[in-house]
This record gives structure tokens, sequence and C-alpha cells, in this order.
């Protein structure tokens, strides 16, 4: 994953939430959106909102909840005829990033809700 040295940076600081909120949502093809599907066939990996739910420290780590909502799309078959249309559904994971205090590498984790 990206590595994450602006949200490492900013650790301990009042704008780390901001920033952790802005650097994941720029990060849409490196969640595991696609594999938090419930509703949809396709992660959409545009607009996602982002909340941090909660921030950790570790001796090696710092580690976010973060959840993150995102839609997807359930799309008809285009067939000639065909009246399903392509529709947008809700969608909702909650992640664990854990961001390594040395290099800034970055990993995220699906969680069980």
């Amino acid at each position: 994953m990206t590595p994450l040295h602006i949200v490492l940076a900013a650790w301990g600081q009042p704008e780390f939430e901001g920033v952790l909120q802005e650097a994941m949502a720029g990060l849409g093809h490196e969640l595991p959106l696609q594999a938090g599907l419930v509703s949809g066939s396709y992660a959409l990996e545009e607009p996602l909102d982002v909340m941090v739910l909660s921030t950790t420290e570790t001796p090696e780590c710092i580690e976010a909840r973060v959840g993150i909502f995102y839609a997807s799309l359930t799309p008809g078959c285009a067939c000639a005829g065909d009246p399903t249309v392509e529709s947008e559904q809700n969608e909702h994971i909650i992640v664990l990033v854990s961001i390594h205090k040395k290099t800034a590498e970055a990993t995220v984790q699906l969680l069980e809700e």
C-alpha cells in the first residue's frame, strides 16, 4: 500500500483525523471495497466518505479503525428490450489501518462488523 508519511507526521496533532480521512479517500483502488460488498456487484471507488472511529498507538504502529461509506453498482445486462437499469447501492465497511512508525507503510485489514 502507499506509504502514508503525511498521516504519520500528523499523529498527535489536532489535524490528524482530517489528514487520515483525506488520505484514505484517495486510496480507492487500494481499499478492500470489492471484498466488503453486501448489496451490489461492483464497488465504485468514488466518492468515498471516511469516518475515523478510533485510534490507538502500539510500539510499532499507529492503528485506526475507519468506517468507509461508498456505493456499488448492480448493472443490467444492456440487452435489447432489457428493462433492468444500472442501480447504485449504498455500502459500508470498517477497516483497521496500521501505519508503521518507522517506514509509514500502511496495511488495511477488512474487519467483520
